[in-house]
């Protein structure tokens, strides 16, 4: 019997299909406070439904499955929303893993997020052995929750824990707001450094998660998982523009222009509340990567696979397209926008 928390979310969903595809006589069960709209999970999948943090509901979840995985965590990243979010994703954690100990689970994988190191800082991606830093509300209870699971004795019960950086694929609406910004603005005006991000389809999560259950990796392991490739931030609104079919023209301001501004721009964005405090240094040419070293996972399970970005991009763009969640880009010769 495996167990899935989070089964009626993004990357839930997308894994109990698979997993229910590839282990057909295999029990599942999910936790969800909701019962889920018909069609969400495939036949056969017991409910059980609850709250994470109570005790009662943990138990009878985690009762007779030889595995969880723990999906479930709130994203909002609103200060005011800290505490819903420290109870279901430092809290919650804490709670089931508490009752799988206790009925002998064998594995218990818990998704935990790149976010855990904190804004970028330098230009190498993050190692699991780098300090962690988390700022913002997300960042601070998902790595809470990896503090709070460090705490328990695990017993008989063997902990990996996956940190990946942005998720994206289809069924993901994150992204849908920076596809709509490409479509709509033609213009763009950059910086000569910039923010490395790492990208990481879905698919490639869900199959990772599913070596793990299939080879648990030894206690406590800690496992960063990425993408085909870290990518800076303005060359992936290229690739993006590319992949939506249109025309999208980049003016990269050089450092010797920029620099002298990026200090003063910084402060008057303290001022104005929305501190930047990067700016100046990428106004310099500088790069700050929030991507992640994934080696370590890579070379354990070298056949789970590597959707190559543009693939998955053009994937995550088709099924925007099929829900009609794309803006009509503006006609040529048309009025365009400028964004920084």
């Amino acid at each position: 019997m495996i167990l899935v928390t989070g089964a009626t979310g993004f990357v839930g969903r997308q894994l109990v299909r698979a997993m229910k595809s590839r282990f057909p006589g295999r029990p599942m069960r999910i936790l969800s406070r909701a019962t889920p709209p018909p069609g969400v999970l495939p036949d056969g999948v017991q409910v059980v439904l609850g709250d994470i943090a109570d005790p009662k509901t943990a138990a009878e979840a985690v009762h007779e499955a030889h595995g969880v995985i723990h999906l479930a965590a709130k994203l909002q990243t609103n200060a005011r929303t800290i505490q819903e979010m420290r109870r279901v994703n430092a809290e919650g954690a804490r709670n089931l893993y508490a009752a799988a100990v206790a009925a002998r689970v064998r594995l218990f994988v818990h998704m935990s997020s790149a976010a855990v190191y904190g804004p970028p800082r330098r230009a190498n991606p993050f190692r699991e052995d780098d300090a962690c830093k988390p700022i913002t509300p997300y960042q601070v209870t998902k790595f809470e929750a990896e503090e709070a699971l460090s705490q328990i004795d695990p017993k008989e019960t063997r902990l990996n824990i996956l940190r990946p950086p942005g998720i994206y694929g289809p069924g993901s609406l994150l992204e849908i707001e920076v596809y709509n910004r490409v479509l709509t603005r033609r213009w763009s005006i950059e910086l000569s450094g910039g923010i490395i991000v790492h990208p990481t389809y879905v698919g490639d999560v869900v199959e990772a998660i599913i070596a793990l259950v299939e080879e648990p990796a030894p206690p406590g392991t800690v496992f960063n998982l990425g993408g085909e490739r870290p990518i800076l931030l303005r060359a992936l609104r290229a690739l993006i523009a590319e992949m939506l079919g249109v025309s999208r023209r980049s003016i990269v301001v050089p450092a010797s222009i920029a620099g002298p501004f990026g200090g003063i721009a910084q402060a008057f964005f303290a001022l104005m509340s929305r501190p930047r405090p990067l700016l100046a240094e990428m106004s310099r040419g500088r790069c700050f990567s929030s991507a992640v070293d994934d080696r370590r996972f890579r070379e354990r399970y070298p056949a789970v696979p590597v959707t190559h970005l543009a693939d998955g991009l053009r994937e995550h763009i088709n099924w925007a397209r099929e829900q009609h969640l794309l803006e009509r880009p503006p006609r040529a010769g048309g009025p365009t926008a400028t964004s920084c």
